[in-house]
C-alpha cells in the first residue's frame, strides 16, 4: 500500500459509523429521511426509524436490511409529545444508545390550490399543523433525544431546514418554521457544546421527493425550478443524505452551528 493510498484509508475511516445509532424522523417516505437512514446505515450505523406511516417505515426498514444494515422502527406523529419521548426511549431500549439524530419530519402546509403560500397563510389549522409537526416535532426530539446523544461522546444533531429559512418560499407556517430551525442552530450548538454533541443544519434546495415529485414532474414547474438552479438538475433524496453522512461522522467533528445549504446553487442570486 502506498503512503498516498494508506492516508485515503485513515481519512475515510472517519465516516465509519461502527457502534453507533441513529434516529432519523421522516423516514418513511421517498425523500430525505429515508435516504439518510439507507447511508448512515451502510456506513455502519444501526439506524431507528419514526414517522406516520407504518407500512412506509417497514419497507425502508427491510431495504436498509437487506443491504445489510440493521433498522427498528416506531410508528406516530412527531407533534405528539409523547410520541417522540416514546421513538427516542424505544430506540435506547433497541440499540442501547443513541449518537445521531437526523431531523426530517416536516409538512409544507400547501396544496395544490394554493402554492404560492398565501392564500391560506392565515388559515389557522394550518398553521397550527405545520407548526406542530415542522417545529414542535423537533423541539420533541431533541428534548427526549439530547442527553441520550451526549453519553457517547460524539452525538450529532443534524436539523433539515429549507431555502424557506432563507428567503421568501412556501407556505408562512413553513416559512416560520424554518426560520425558527435556522435560529436554533444557534442555540442548540451552544447550549450543547460543552457537551460533546454537535448541532448543524442542512438546507435542501429544490429536491426530488414524495412531497414534491408531483411538481417535479409537471414540465412547467420544473422549467420554472430549473431556471433559478445553476447546475442545472433537481436534487435528490441522496444528495442530502450524503450531507447527513458527512455531519454525523467524524469528518465534521470540528463543526457545530453551520449551515449547509444543498441547492444546486440556488440561493446564488
Amino acid at each position: 500500500m502506498t503512503c498516498q493510498e494508506s492516508q485515503l484509508k485513515s481519512e475515510m475511516k472517519q465516516y465509519d459509523l461502527q457502534g453507533r445509532v441513529a434516529l432519523i424522523t421522516g423516514a418513511s417516505s421517498r425523500g430525505i429521511g429515508s435516504a439518510s437512514a439507507a447511508l448512515l446505515a451502510a456506513a455502519g450505523a444501526k439506524v431507528f426509524l419514526a414517522a406516520r406511516r407504518q407500512d412506509k417505515l417497514e419497507e425502508v426498514a427491510a431495504e436498509i436490511t437487506a443491504a445489510g444494515g440493521e433498522a427498528a422502527y416506531l410508528a406516530g406523529d412527531v407533534s405528539e409529545e409523547a410520541f417522540c419521548q416514546a421513538a427516542v426511549e424505544g430506540c435506547v431500549a433497541r440499540f442501547g444508545r443513541l449518537d445521531i439524530m437526523v431531523l426530517s419530519a416536516g409538512i409544507s402546509g400547501l396544496s395544490s390550490s394554493t402554492a404560492q403560500g398565501f392564500d391560506n397563510c392565515f388559515d389557522t389549522d394550518n398553521w397550527r399543523n405545520v407548526l406542530g409537526t415542522n417545529l414542535d416535532g423537533t423541539f420533541f426530539m431533541i428534548k427526549y433525544g439530547y442527553a441520550e446523544c451526549a453519553k457517547g461522546g460524539v452525538g450529532s444533531i443534524i436539523m433539515v431546514g429549507s431555502l424557506a429559512s432563507w428567503k421568501y418560499a412556501g407556505s408562512g407556517a413553513y416559512t416560520a418554521t424554518k426560520g425558527a430551525i435556522r435560529s436554533l442552530t444557534h442555540f442548540f450548538a451552544g447550549a450543547f457544546a460543552p457537551l460533546k454533541i454537535r448541532v448543524n443544519t442542512i438546507y435542501p434546495g429544490m429536491i426530488d421527493t414524495d412531497m414534491t415529485h408531483g411538481a417535479v414532474e409537471n414540465e412547467t414547474y420544473r422549467e420554472m425550478f430549473l431556471a433559478g438552479i445553476p447546475l442545472k438538475r433537481i436534487g435528490t433524496p441522496e444528495d442530502i443524505g450524503n450531507c447527513s453522512l458527512f455531519l454525523a461522522s467524524d469528518a465534521s467533528s470540528f463543526i457545530t452551528g453551520q449551515h449547509f445549504v444543498v441547492d444546486g446553487g440556488d440561493l446564488i442570486d
